[in-house]
């Protein structure tokens, strides 16, 4: 990469304007909206629009093919527009979500105009940030964009929460937790992260997918394998861009290991209470069982009494029969 001027926008930050090896290694990691052809898996030429859509779209179109300040411009406008909008000073702010956050905006469609508000005390030498994908426009955005679509889309990785949309129906965030608080992360295992599932009252607003699943837990850890396959091929990215990509593979690795260990406590659980639902039903049953047959036994008992008197009054008679003789 390259660096321009003092306090200009670097060149080559987003992975559309990496090197080809980065790209090959990217393009099954990042999400991406049209899947590759099968003329193209089957001559191992995929196409992805996660990192050739400048390439693809763009160069046939509008830019020049062959000139790099056509691709910058582009670049700046993707990574710092909001949309189709560059907004002084504003556009230049870094991206942070959950506890970083301390701004809050109106839509940049706004008849009077973007006004920026403080959404938390900002302290003199603090950091200023925005939202790329929780803001007034961002709209459905803030659902189904996360840690992968920032990467993709700006070229770093966001600070936590990460949040991760698979196409499984596996929907998760991952928040950092301060022990101080007394919350020690999931199941108390002191990793200082909690795993957060769509569960339809966190986020009212998503399909509410849930809990994966033992399938969905199998997704998961074949991920895993591709992510750290992946990223025993570092030695095939160029130096200036290897420090980036290695983040984001070992990010995603870390994070879906986190995502198993909390869906595998889940499904442990879950199994227990079934379990232990089947005990008590099991349970229920030998004690109506056992009813049945103390009542069956208690209605024998009268039976032998009744029988027993009658035997008697019989007795009685034949024994008074003999007296009047």
């Amino acid at each position: 990469m390259t660096t321009g001027p003092p306090n200009a926008q670097r060149t080559g930050q987003i992975p559309a304007l990496w090197s080809a090896p980065s790209k090959n290694l990217l393009r099954p990691l990042l999400p991406y909206e049209d899947p590759p052809t099968e003329a193209e898996l089957a001559n191992h030429t995929p196409r992805s629009n996660s990192v050739d859509w400048i390439d693809d779209h763009l160069k046939s179109t509008c830019i020049s093919p062959t000139d790099p300040s056509d691709e910058q411009i582009v670049a700046l406008v993707k990574q710092r527009g909001y949309d189709d909008a560059l907004i002084p000073l504003w556009d230049m702010f870094n991206h942070a979500n959950g506890r970083y956050t301390n701004t809050r905006q109106t839509s940049v469609r706004d008849a009077e105009g973007v006004r920026v508000y403080a959404s938390k005390e900002i302290r003199a030498g603090d950091e200023v940030f925005a939202s790329y994908d929780r803001c007034a426009d961002c709209e459905f955005v803030n659902l189904v964009w996360g840690t992968p679509e920032i990467f993709r889309d700006f070229g770093f990785v966001e600070p936590y929460p990460h949040r991760y949309h698979l196409e499984e129906r596996i929907w998760f965030e991952i928040v950092e937790v301060d022990e101080k608080d007394g919350d020690k992360g999931n199941d108390g295992d002191g990793s200082g992260f909690r795993v957060l599932w769509d569960d339809g009252i966190t986020w009212p607003d998503v399909d509410n997918y849930g809990n994966p699943d033992r399938e969905g837990i199998e997704f998961l850890e074949r991920e895993v394998t591709k992510f750290e396959s992946a990223l025993a091929r570092m030695s095939e990215v160029p130096e200036e861009e290897r420090g980036m990509v290695s983040q984001y593979i070992s990010t995603v690795i870390f994070d879906y290991k986190l995502a198993i260990a909390a869906a595998e406590r889940d499904l442990e659980l879950e199994e227990e209470d079934e379990d232990s639902s089947d005990d008590d039903e099991e349970e229920d049953e030998v004690e109506e069982d056992e009813d049945e047959v103390e009542e069956g036994d208690y209605v024998d008992d009268d039976e032998y009494h009744e029988e027993e008197e009658e035997d008697d009054d019989e007795e009685n008679e034949n024994e008074s029969g003999r007296d009047e003789l």
